[in-house]
């Protein structure tokens, strides 16, 4: 029951919090004093923080409002692998009483953290009927995920969490192939479908091949990749519902959300922190950086100025027509991943390779690249493992997922390299996937 309460708080909660989006003032009044209390926390019961912090020679004390959160150390990708869960996880807090989640390894360095319930219940109350209603006039109740079913997603664990009388979810698996997920949309027929970029563009492309008819959702919401205008086009000519991305990690949780205004995507800022960096300084509206967030709802493994989910963006110079003052993002490049199209037909998602090498010990990153219909090259970064004995685990673990009719190359490297133009090294890329769609 407690847990029930707490989530119908946190749905009231969000509502309230929803309207600082039109007063500025009492916006940032409420960040700073979520951030005074996240800092003071952290410094006081996170070893990894009170290290950090000392190290650095930083006051907590002296971190007042927002305008102050600079003074803290950025924190890597890196840091937290190191410091979970022993120097991570708060100082009276029980792994019994928490979530366990990790990341699908999109970025190449998978990592895991521990959630607590009230991070939890926040994310579920912003992304929940009621948000979905007032951010884009879509009533309806019957939600469909069409996500990778990993049992440490984000996504489950907040499905194991909520009370099951609140539940009016239909759970489908992004690994199955085009037309078992698009069966599965003619059972539940929903009215709010999630997914990724990459897996509704399969299915529209499926669709306008076959000329096939599905029940049409009201609202296609996706996240996790970046939504390209080639990929909206697509989607538009298949689906009627309207398109709009959300911006979340396992990290930070829900950061950002599309609106309908399309001005960009408008941070939601009562629950996360936002900083744009390019060279360590904030960049000005209309030019690149790196992204920076700080979750202000998870305190048992608090993420402070973290850098480490490599995704380049921009702050929109544009003042939104919609009247919300929460900032605009526009998300520019990061965390892209492209569908494989394999010799025998299959349509094979990115997240099934990623999920794969997170399980072969001794890889510190990794890169694959579709080079051709029937050829696929990984290059992994060694730790502690010999390349010999690497180079075979991953080459035998590629093969049984992709066939005999795929030529696997693999190849120990030092380092990753970025392609030219772009600010980090894609972990899943393929080259079919990107002359057609330029």
């Amino acid at each position: 029951m407690g847990r029930g309460v707490s989530l119908l708080d946190q749905l009231r909660r969000a509502v309230a919090l929803d309207g600082l989006a039109y007063d500025p003032v009492a916006l940032h009044r409420h960040q700073s004093a979520q951030l005074r209390r996240l800092i003071r926390h952290a410094a006081l019961r996170v070893p990894f923080y009170r290290d950090r912090y000392r190290a650095a020679g930083v006051d907590p004390d002296a971190v007042r409002t927002i305008d102050d959160l600079s003074r803290l150390p950025l924190v890597s990708r890196a840091d937290l692998r190191s410091a979970f869960p022993t120097r991570l996880l708060a100082e009276g807090s029980s792994p019994a009483d928490c979530f366990l989640v990790e990341t699908t390894g999109s970025t190449g360095e998978p990592i895991r953290l521990y959630k607590d319930w009230p991070a939890l219940a926040a994310f579920a109350a912003w992304s929940s009927p009621f948000m979905v209603r007032r951010w884009w006039g879509v009533s309806g109740l019957r939600l469909m995920t069409l996500l990778v079913r990993h049992e440490r997603s984000m996504e489950q664990a907040i499905v194991g969490a909520l009370p099951r009388f609140l539940l009016r979810v239909h759970a489908a698996d992004a690994l199955t192939s085009p037309d078992e997920q698009l069966g599965e949309i003619h059972r539940a027929r929903p009215d709010i479908l999630a997914t990724y970029p990459s897996v509704l563009t399969t299915l529209a492309t499926r669709l306008l091949e076959t000329g096939a008819r599905i029940p049409q959702p009201q609202l296609l919401a996706t996240s996790a990749e970046v939504l390209d205008p080639h990929a909206r086009r697509l989607i538009g000519q298949a689906f009627t519902g309207r398109l709009v991305n959300l911006y979340a990690s396992t990290e930070a949780g829900f950061i950002a959300v599309e609106c309908l205004a399309g001005r960009g995507l408008h941070v939601n800022s009562p629950r996360v922190i936002v900083e744009v960096l390019h060279d360590g300084r904030p960049a000005a509206p209309g030019d690149a950086g790196t992204v920076v967030v700080t979750d202000l709802t998870n305190f048992s493994c608090p993420i402070i100025r973290y850098q480490g989910l490599h995704d380049i963006a921009r702050w929109s110079p544009d003042r939104c027509p919609c009247g919300r003052h929460f900032p605009l993002l526009e998300v520019v490049e990061g965390r892209r991943v492209d569908t494989f199209v394999l010799p025998d037909g299959r349509v094979l998602h990115p997240f099934t390779l990623t999920l794969a090498m997170e399980h072969i010990p001794g890889v510190t990153r990794f890169q694959i690249v579709q080079e051709a219909v029937d050829r696929v090259r990984v290059l992994v970064v060694p730790n502690g493992r010999a390349a010999p004995e690497l180079i075979t685990l991953v080459a035998g673990e590629f093969g049984r997922m992709l066939g005999p009719r795929v030529r696997i190359d693999v190849d120990a490297v030092d380092t990753i390299p970025a392609p030219a133009g772009a600010h980090w090294p894609p972990t899943v890329r393929s080259l079919i996937a990107h002359r057609q769609a330029d």
